[in-house]
C-alpha cells in the first residue's frame, strides 16, 4: 500500500471518529468530570486553609462555614463542601463531588 492510499484510509476513520456523536458525548463527559474533580479538588483545599486559619485565630470557637465567611476567610459559603461539627471538610449532600 502505497503513502496515498494509507492516507486515503486512515483519513476517513479519523474523520468518523471525531464526527462520531457518541465519542463527542463521551469526551465531553470526561471533559466535565475532570473539570468538576478540579473544582472540588481547589474548594476542599481552600475551606481546609479556612478552617486552620479561624482554628488559629479563635481555637475556643467552634468552626462553621458561617463563621468563616463571618471571619472574612471565605467569599460565602460552599455549595460543594460542608464541614462537620469537628470542622472536617467533606463533600455535600447532592454536590458532584466525592
Amino acid at each position: 500500500m502505497g503513502r496515498w492510499s494509507t492516507m486515503c484510509v486512515v483519513l476517513p476513520v479519523v474523520a468518523l471518529t471525531a464526527c462520531n456523536p457518541a465519542h463527542v458525548a463521551e469526551q465531553a463527559k470526561t471533559d466535565v468530570d475532570n473539570g468538576n474533580a478540579a473544582a472540588c479538588t481547589l474548594e476542599r483545599a481552600n475551606i481546609q486553609k479556612a478552617v486552620e486559619n479561624f482554628t488559629l485565630l479563635n481555637p475556643d470557637t467552634p468552626v462553621t462555614e458561617t463563621a468563616l465567611v463571618a471571619a472574612g476567610l471565605l467569599h460565602s459559603p460552599s455549595v460543594l463542601m460542608d464541614l462537620t461539627a469537628d470542622g472536617t471538610v467533606v463533600p455535600a449532600a447532592g454536590s458532584v463531588c466525592t
